[in-house]
């Protein structure tokens, strides 16, 4: 099971163990699957545990120095320098993009996917949310390449959701996928490093990498360029892979369960009319941000956490841990957990409000982004892009599953349909209400 869908394994585990057990084999760790325990980790991070793992070090070959693996004062700095790039307002400037993106992708659906065509919505999303990265980090974006991106993406998402055996996993071992790795990161490297000299000789632009070529840390000193070659790779594998992953995943259940569906599309209709979308609807759209909240719940894009112990003396779950012990916690078991989610299998968006006081859950029973001082840093960002983009959607189209789509859950460096998602389109705004 560990090797075919470490998901299942997991949470398999938990049903059989409980919320807290030290599994010993191959690879030992403690489990913890209570929000409590969860909480205890997300927020001790730094202080009793950090990512100094066997499998946060495969990623550290993938992201160097950068946020997402640093630590200690490395992490401290750089964090202390991007957050304000993400704050709540901040985002907004990349509102107008995202809508423009959106909706370019639509009228190219009208003209491709016209006659009940069957296309895979998966592919889509990924091209979308490639999209709307690549203009957020340049301002001209990166469409002509975004072809390698997704390759290299794919090729990294490989290497990375290996399991880390010894020897052959090892970077200096000769293997295929460390080959392949290695010319896949130099590529990267060398491609975004023309982006910056490009940048450089053009000017400032508004967009994500101006601010990191302009950003100083606190003693006057800019960032390198491997700081900022290392700091994009992140934005991109982390940022846009897992908005397509859950974007994959809401036309997966409002296809499942289709009076959720229309209760979407009445507020949609409600809220934004016959569009085009503006800032100004998005705080309106509150059933539209409880679908992906759901979402995110049943199908957590990225569904896997780990941590190291620091210390010796760390106590949790009742239970002394030695220094260098591996904690783990997936967010698909933790977020169906029975005791804090009435019917915990069932996708019901309505859970998600915040007045509902259906689910007697703390805020560490639901952590899609993390939690603690970790916490992901493109929140805003991401709860954006993805508003916008199934209003958008939900607003010009009626998606439906194809009767050939295969469905089976694969869970590698994120959780996503193995094949796919087949889909097939019905035009239904009111400005364009033919069939498609």
């Amino acid at each position: 099971m560990l090797a075919g869908n470490p998901a299942y394994f997991f949470r398999t585990l938990t049903q059989q163990f409980g919320d807290f057990l030290h599994y010993r084999g191959l690879f030992s760790f403690y489990l913890v699957n209570h929000p409590s325990l969860v909480k205890q980790v997300l927020m001790e991070t730094h202080r009793s545990y950090d990512k100094n793992t066997i499998l946060y070090k495969r990623l550290t070959r993938v992201f160097g120095n950068g946020l997402v693996v640093s630590e200690g004062d490395d992490w401290k700095r750089q964090r202390k320098m991007m957050q304000p790039m993400f704050g709540p307002i901040t985002v907004h400037r990349f509102f107008d993009s995202m809508a423009h993106a959106t909706s370019q992708t639509l009228d190219r659906w009208s003209n491709e996917f016209s006659g009940q065509k069957v296309f895979n919505i998966a592919t889509e999303m990924e091209q979308l949310t490639l999209r709307i990265a690549g203009e957020a980090l340049f301002s001209e974006g990166f469409t002509q390449h975004a072809d390698r991106i997704a390759q290299w993406n794919h090729r990294i998402n490989f290497y990375c959701a290996k399991p880390p055996l010894p020897i052959i996993r090892d970077f200096w071992f000769p293997s295929t996928v460390n080959r392949r790795l290695k010319a896949t990161l130099r590529e990267f490297h060398q491609f975004i490093g023309e982006m910056i000299d490009k940048r450089r000789s053009s000017g400032s632009q508004n967009d994500l990498l101006s601010i990191l070529l302009e950003a100083k840390y606190e003693d006057g000193q800019p960032l390198t360029d491997l700081e900022v070659r290392e700091q994009i790779l992140g934005m991109i594998l982390g940022g846009h892979e897992t908005s397509s992953r859950a974007l994959t995943w809401v036309w997966h259940e409002l296809d499942r369960n289709p009076d959720k569906r229309e209760k979407l599309y009445a507020e949609i209709d409600t809220v934004i009319g016959d569009g085009p979308i503006t800032l100004d609807h998005l705080p309106r759209l509150r059933y539209t941000k409880m679908v992906i909240d759901e979402c995110m719940r049943l199908h957590p894009p990225f569904w896997f956490e780990n941590r190291n112990v620091m210390h010796d003396d760390v106590q949790l779950g009742g239970r002394r841990l030695a220094k260098g012990s591996l904690v783990i916690f997936t967010r698909y078991a933790l977020h169906r957990h029975p005791e804090f989610w009435n019917n915990p299998d069932a996708f019901v968006p309505e859970r998600q409000d915040p007045d509902q006081p259906e689910n007697k859950r703390s805020v560490y029973a639901q952590v899609p982004f993390g939690g603690g001082p970790r916490i992901c840093s493109g929140i805003n960002f991401a709860i954006m892009e993805l508003v916008v983009v199934v209003a958008e959607i939900c607003r010009r189209f009626h998606v439906t599953v194809a009767k050939e789509n295969k469905h089976q859950m694969a869970a590698k460096m994120t959780m996503f349909p193995k094949f796919g998602v087949k889909a097939q389109l019905q035009r239904r705004s009111q400005h364009d209400n033919a069939a498609c």
